[in-house]
């Protein structure tokens, strides 16, 4: 199968079953060998310019291809991305495109797909100049791209621009491990490029991002892969010694080792999610030598899973749009519904309610999403505090991001490296 064969069965996985990029990616990449780097660029990157893409083809051919025909319209729109954002030679995109129909049922697409993409190459910058909606322009469906700009419209041009650019590695130093000063020289001593990221005391970001297997001391546990905007959660929890520590959502266990990583004179850490994910957070734990106690349980039905001891200490990074990490996740833009956003609220105020519960009188509740959308931060912590007695919104440290009603909104390409992340700290009196 050829790259663009292969990357053109994950946009159909993603685009028309509305599957994760990633777990089609690992289906259709068994074996590619060599052609994985070609495979990821061109999947991810027909996704993320995917509603951009898809208007060209419509203005390309004469009517749209059947159903049971699409994987020669994925096959063309990645066909496509090769040509205008990767350095491949025009002439070889069109003959690996047409190359990879041979000998199967789509052999009769050859024609056009030769004659499509030739039409492209001969009108490329018209067709692209002829793009009128904006949304399509930018490469956003239209219900996002609305719901930015009207959450955002300070901000919202700069919010789509950086959420359509390739995600910068971002590494995490564990300081029981490596101090980050020498670890910087150990990448100096590599020649490897980086940036000790602004507002993480522990962040660095690579110049040009590595596969983990190549990163300097990752196998050891010297670092984490880890966004600058997520890195933020120690700082804003203000863990003290003696504390016991719930990271409700913890897989696949970023923050739970990051937590541990900062303090190792905590009390404990419980680290719950569903019990299908709990093997990440082993495999991230033993990689890093860290200790928690891991519970498999849904969070929302407490008696499953709860002895009745108080958390002086909860982090809840409830599930969200992930409005705030695009970038990273071009499939949301397709996965997501206008309907979703309303359902996530719902369900982070029920999670809000269940951590509240299990807090201690004096303890700390940290909300934290990776989402931009107003609806599902400042919103649902207004429903969450209105009418309750106890609650004290707390503070923030630093001067991260964007102050709002109740917390702290980054937002992509804000002046930093980092993620879209909205924390929010209340106290229990």
């Amino acid at each position: 199968m050829t790259a663009v064969m292969a990357a053109a069965r994950v946009l159909q996985g993603v685009i028309d079953q509305g599957q994760s990029i990633d777990a089609v990616l690992e289906e259709v990449s068994k074996d590619s060998g060599e052609r994985l780097p070609e495979i990821q660029e061109t999947a991810y990157g027909g996704c993320r310019f995917y509603v951009r893409i898809d208007a060209v083809i419509s203005a390309l051919v004469s009517r749209p291809l059947r159903r049971r025909d699409r994987l020669v319209h994925f096959v063309l729109a990645c066909a496509i991305y090769q040509i205008e954002y990767m350095r491949v030679p025009d002439h070889a995109v069109v003959n690996n495109s047409v190359g990879s129909l041979d000998g199967s049922q789509y052999a009769w697409a050859k024609k056009l797909v030769n004659g499509v993409l030739r039409n492209f190459i001969r009108n490329r910058v018209e067709l692209l100049d002829r793009l009128q909606n904006e949304s399509t322009r930018h490469a956003f469906p239209q219900f996002l791209y609305d719901r930015i700009w009207a959450d955002w419209p300070a901000h919202a041009q700069t919010i789509i621009d950086a959420s359509n650019q390739k995600p910068p590695l971002t590494l995490r130093v564990n300081r029981l491990q490596i101090s980050r000063g020498d670890y910087a020289r150990l990448l100096e001593t590599r020649a490897i490029g980086f940036t000790l990221t602004r507002d993480s005391e522990t962040g660095i970001t690579l110049d040009s991002p590595l596969p983990v297997n190549r990163v300097p001391g990752f196998g050891l546990g010297y670092v984490s892969v880890q966004d600058e905007s997520a890195q933020l959660v120690p700082s804003c929890l203000r863990l003290q010694r003696g504390h016991r520590v719930l990271d409700a959502c913890a897989a696949p266990g970023g923050k739970t080792g990051l937590i541990l990583e900062s303090r190792a004179d905590i009390a404990g850490l419980d680290a719950l999610d569903l019990p299908h994910r709990t093997d990440l957070l082993h495999q991230n734990l033993d990689r890093l030598s860290l200790r928690a106690r891991v519970i498999p349980g849904d969070f929302l039905k407490k008696k499953t899973w709860w002895d009745g001891e108080g958390y002086d200490r909860v982090l809840l990074d409830a599930p969200c749009s992930g409005s705030g990490v695009i970038r990273r996740h071009p499939d949301i833009k397709y996965r997501r519904l206008p309907g979703d956003i309303k359902k996530f609220a719902a369900l982070q105020c029920d999670m809000l309610d269940v951590a509240w519960s299990v807090l201690k009188s004096g303890g700390v509740l940290l909300y934290v999403t990776c989402s931009i959308f107003k609806e599902e931060n400042d919103g649902v912590i207004g429903d969450f505090v209105q009418g309750r007695t106890g609650c004290e919104l707390q503070s923030l440290p630093g001067r991260f991001g964007v102050r709002t009603r109740y917390g702290r909104q980054r937002l992509p390409g804000d002046g930093h490296a980092g993620d879209g992340f909205f924390y929010c700290r209340i106290g229990k009196l």
